[in-house]
């Protein structure tokens, strides 16, 4: 089983990250092969607009840093998405990644019983944390999973709430309800 995770946090051991690394190193030891991509030490363009994926091909145009990570996504079974809330949303770096993603779009999406070019099985866990309590920005999530679901992924969702790195009492949960969700979505 392969699996890939898309760290869209600036911090290499922030939250979001340490969540998914933990679900990484479980899924290893379950005999998963696993890799992660650091979208804060690549280079890379948002979405143009070309509309390339949705007229004259079936992948995104361009030849970045992305390129290989749009491909793993693509022949994974499982892929992890992480990233913390900045400032009302993801990261800049997990949203301007994210909007790639259209590329998975096929052109006729609105009519298609199959809309998308990924293919059907795959599953996805998202991660976000943020500093704030429960109550802010449960739209972000929300948003982030319809997305997933519309892509034909079997969703999975770890929401991290007013916790940090120094703050072993929060953060052993979050681990290992990551461990868990490795156990049971290789199983």
């Amino acid at each position: 089983m392969k699996i890939t995770a898309i760290l869209g946090s600036p911090r290499k051991k922030g939250v979001s990250s340490s969540i998914a690394l933990s679900f990484l190193e479980k899924a290893k030891t379950l005999g998963a092969d696993a890799n992660y991509h650091v979208l804060n030490k690549m280079t890379y363009q948002g979405c143009q607009a070309c509309s390339a994926c949705k007229s004259t091909r079936e992948d995104c145009a361009f030849n970045d840093d992305l390129t290989p990570v749009l491909k793993d996504i693509e022949t994974s079974d499982i892929t992890v998405f992480a990233t913390p809330i900045y400032y009302g949303d993801v990261t800049g770096q997990f949203k301007t990644f994210f909007d790639r993603t259209w590329s998975f779009v096929k052109p006729d999406y609105m009519t298609n019983p199959s809309p998308v070019r990924l293919d059907k099985g795959k599953k996805a866990l998202l991660i976000i944390s943020q500093g704030y309590e429960e109550e802010k920005h449960r739209d972000v999530p929300e948003k982030y999973m319809d997305f997933l679901k519309m892509y034909g992924y079997e969703t999975h969702l770890i929401r991290s709430v007013e916790s940090n790195m120094d703050d072993d009492e929060k953060m052993k949960p979050l681990i290992e309800r990551a461990k868990d969700l490795a156990t049971e979505m290789l199983a």
